[in-house]
């Protein structure tokens, strides 16, 4: 986990309550954000599906 603050406060002195509803907020926001798509494997890739690896030489 990074030490590095992710907000913080330039003006004013805010509650408790009030930083406990700000991170509410946020941690709303990412857990609703869609998670990245997965990159396509290549076919090329060695866990691709093994059809090409069929001979008709067997």
């Amino acid at each position: 986990m990074d030490s590095a603050p992710v907000f913080r406060v330039l003006r004013g002195d805010p509650e408790d309550t009030e930083l406990a509803a700000l991170v509410a907020v946020f941690t709303a926001l990412a857990s609703a954000a869609p998670s990245p798509a997965a990159p396509a494997r290549s076919a090329w890739s060695p866990l691709a599906a093994p059809t090409w690896r069929t001979s008709t030489l067997r």
